[in-house]
């Protein structure tokens, strides 16, 4: 059965606006009320009293609403609860097209290809995480444009106003434990037998998890995890973000020049996620502190709260 919640009647309306503002069918804000508002009620409370500013990490595959749901929670925590809270997404963090061409060019070429450990600034995003709890004003906000493959100029990055006291850090890769040796001697997929067929790529990656992904990993005071029905459901659901994406440039509603990428593109480029989404989907429910199983549609089937579930 979903937790239970003591609902503020805010909520409701604060749930109105941001339905509205992102675009997302009713049934969002009935599983958020159902299944997510009393964790953001927790959240907040405990952010309230912590000595410094409570970062939790919100990890799930491509498509499975980890964005989304991120956001939902920094909203209502700050409107409803009055937590200062705000979002950072890792893949907002991704190195230059011209910085991950020289990873490819030194280490391997599947690395000029965003998405693993290895092709983020950590750098940057520890300042970032650093200015949102020491900064008394403005704190800008990296951005990252998928359509372009390229991160955006900062004059127009998102501003918030700092500090906060609730941090919401969502990535795919958000908490995932490094692999043993033996994990990496067979390739998983096709990409990985054609292109990584010595394991130069896969091993690199994973000492980067080893190493300052593990560092970052460690100042999150609390993990949440989104756990899809299997790997399979991440083609669907990334086409599904790539459609959007598609539309918004259409429509005049997104800013780039980009183009995005067709079907068999998506399908190519989930590849590179493939062995760590499955070791996520193995190991996570076992390190998060909250788990919360979706089936093929994202409807949440249950909850599981480290040793206990619901």
């Amino acid at each position: 059965m979903p937790e239970s919640a003591t609902i503020k009647p805010s909520l409701f309306e604060a749930l109105k606006a941001f339905l509205s503002e992102e675009r997302l069918p009713a049934a969002f804000g009935q599983t958020f009320v159902a299944w997510y508002a009393g964790m953001t009620r927790h959240l907040a409370a405990r952010a309230d009293v912590n000595t410094q500013p409570l970062l939790v990490g919100v990890s799930g595959c491509q498509g499975s609403g980890k964005s989304t749901l991120a956001k939902a929670m920094a909203r209502i925590a700050h409107e409803v609860f009055g937590t200062p809270a705000t979002t950072l997404s890792l893949d907002d963090f991704y190195l230059t097209q011209t910085e991950r061409k020289r990873l490819s060019e030194s280490i391997h070429p599947l690395f000029a290809t965003r998405g693993v450990p290895g092709t983020h600034d950590l750098a940057l995003l520890n300042s970032t995480l650093q200015a949102l709890t020491k900064v008394d004003g403005p704190v800008a906000l990296p951005e990252f444009d998928k359509a372009r493959d390229e991160r955006t100029k900062s004059v127009h990055w998102r501003q918030v106003c700092a500090p906060v006291r609730l941090i919401f850090l969502e990535g795919w890769c958000v908490g995932i434990p490094p692999q043993s040796d033996l994990a990496l001697v067979e390739p998983v997929n096709e990409t990985e037998r054609e292109q990584d067929s010595v394991g130069r790529w896969r091993q690199e990656v994973n000492r980067q998890l080893q190493s300052i992904y593990a560092a970052l990993f460690d100042q999150l005071d609390v993990l949440l995890f989104l756990k899809a029905p299997d790997f399979n459901a991440v083609f669907d659901w990334r086409w599904e973000q790539e459609q959007r994406l598609s539309d918004a440039i259409r429509k005049g509603a997104h800013s780039t020049t980009g183009t995005g990428m067709t079907r068999n593109e998506v399908d190519a480029f989930v590849l590179h996620y493939q062995r760590l989404t499955e070791h996520a989907l193995a190991t996570l429910p076992g390190i998060a502190d909250v788990t919360w199983d979706l089936d093929h549609e994202r409807s949440v089937r249950r909850m599981q709260l480290m040793s206990a579930s619901t």
